[in-house]
């Protein structure tokens, strides 16, 4: 029996389009932003505490972790389909905190104990920010699930 390719085609036509459309996953698990705490204030190229500890839901060996500070209260429907902010006051960048005592890797840094804000000439002396933590998780069991993202936030004060 002989197949004709253009038989086939929608066949692939349609695993093709459905590889590419991953829906984003997003969790309700996520860690602990241990600093800064709620209020803390902020300055123009001053830096701030930073901690945060993963939930590592997955059980993962290291737990992706992105850093954004934003002008509104963040919620996971923000969170583009690759649990990133596409409106974004400040990205601080990516970081990777080991579990179970595993070494750090590169390319992404550890976090760093403090971060430096950003120019905040724009906004007034009292304004809400918010600093976000997005935990991604990529080797959920049973295994081959897309990524997961876990949002945490705290809301910092400019001076």
């Amino acid at each position: 029996m002989r197949f004709s390719l253009a038989l086939l085609a929608p066949l692939f036509a349609g695993f093709a389009a459905s590889a590419v459309n991953v829906p984003r996953v997003i969790s309700t698990n996520h860690g602990t932003l241990t600093a800064p705490t709620i209020g803390t204030l902020v300055a123009s190229q001053q830096s701030f505490p930073f901690g945060y500890k993963a939930s590592d839901w997955c059980q993962d060996g290291y737990s992706p972790i992105t850093v954004w500070l934003l002008d509104y209260a963040p919620t996971t429907a923000n969170l583009n389909a690759t649990g990133q902010f596409t409106d974004a006051a400040y990205y601080f960048g990516a970081f990777l905190i080991g579990n179970f005592g595993l070494p750090p890797i590169g390319p992404n840094p550890v976090p760093p104990p403090t971060l430096t804000a950003p120019d905040l000439s724009g906004y007034a002396a009292g304004s809400g920010l918010y600093l976000a933590v997005v935990e991604t998780a990529k080797n959920c069991p049973p295994g081959n699930q897309p990524a997961q993202y876990g949002l945490t936030s705290t809301q910092l004060t400019t001076v």
